[in-house]
Formats: structure tokens, C-alpha cells, sequence
């Protein structure tokens, strides 16, 4: 049997696997980019030494969620997220806004209230410093994902270029009023 998912706080240790996963993931989000475009991207931005100065940073919390399959019973990641508790943004019109900077699931997690479980979480993290405005960028052709954020109260603002490799993407800002 399937384990369900727990959703914990990164560490150190969780470098190499969280960077592998990041990997094995980050094409879902841009399915018409060219593969050496994201081959950069992926050396460039998700190499173990980016998560270990992510999870470093004081002002980052990287959250994971593990699970452990029946073919193997060890814990393996099966999504992150991001959450950059204060990260000014010109856009968003409010002071020290927190940015939900990344959310990836493997896609065998999709529908399954995994994504929500960490946008809870990611929820608690920051509510806990008073109402905050929360932004995030959303990829302007992943339908399903802006249609995920808007039932979270997020709502868009604006574009934003995202260049992944030589590829200039378009993005939506999104941004969450404090309740």
C-alpha cells in the first residue's frame, strides 16, 4: 500500500534528492520548451548548491513532501514548494509581501489534495507573522494551475517574463490579499 504523503521542512541532507526531483519535474511546467533550453534552466537554476543556499537562507523555508511506494518503501520526495517570506516585488502593491516561489508535484500526485496540503502549509508559515500579501508566477499557458491559485484567493495582476534557457516565457503575476 501507497503510503500517503507527510509534508516536512527541507534540510541539508535533502539537497542532491531535492535538486534530482526538481529535475525530474521542472519540464511539466513548460511542455513546449526546447530541451537544451531546458537543460540550462535546470543546470543553471536547480543544482543541489542552489537548494542547499535556499534552504541556508533565513528568510526561505523549502517544504517537501515524501511518500513511499509499494515497489520501494523508502521515502522518496514527491513535491516541494518554495516560500520566501519577504520578497518585494514591484507589482504588488503591498509592503514585504511573501512570494510562493515554486510548487511541483510528480504528476502521479495530481488531484490528489497534495498541492493544496502544501499551499496549507505554506499558508501557516507565513500567517504566523500576520496578514501578509502573498505573490506568486504562474506560467500564462498552465490553465490548471491558475485555476488552482485563484480557488486559494490569489488573483492576477500582471505579466512577467520568465526565460528559461534563451526561451522568454510569458507569466502571470498573482497576487493574495491578506484576509
Amino acid at each position: 500500500m501507497t503510503t500517503p504523503p507527510t509534508i516536512r521542512r527541507a534540510t541539508t541532507a535533502d539537497v542532491a534528492a531535492l535538486s534530482a526531483f526538481a529535475a525530474s519535474v521542472f519540464h511539466l511546467g513548460c511542455p513546449e520548451t526546447a530541451p537544451g533550453d531546458l537543460a540550462d534552466y535546470i543546470a543553471a537554476e536547480l543544482p543541489p548548491e542552489r537548494f542547499l543556499a535556499l534552504i541556508e537562507d533565513p528568510n526561505i523555508v523549502v517544504l517537501l513532501a515524501e511518500a513511499a511506494q509499494p515497489e520501494d518503501p523508502e521515502l522518496q520526495i514527491v513535491a516541494y514548494m518554495v516560500v520566501v517570506r519577504h520578497s518585494p516585488q514591484p507589482l504588488i502593491s503591498l509592503d514585504a509581501p511573501a512570494e510562493f516561489r515554486k510548487l511541483y508535484l510528480d504528476p502521479a500526485y495530481h488531484g490528489s489534495g497534495l498541492a493544496a496540503a502544501l499551499v496549507q502549509s505554506a499558508l501557516a508559515l507565513v500567517e504566523d507573522e500576520g496578514p501578509l500579501s502573498i505573490w506568486l508566477s504562474v506560467f500564462s499557458e498552465n490553465s490548471r494551475a491558475i485555476v488552482f491559485y485563484k480557488k486559494w484567493g490569489f488573483r492576477i495582476v500582471g505579466p512577467r517574463e520568465f526565460l528559461v534557457g534563451t526561451d522568454r516565457q510569458k507569466d502571470f503575476l498573482m497576487q493574495r490579499d491578506p484576509l
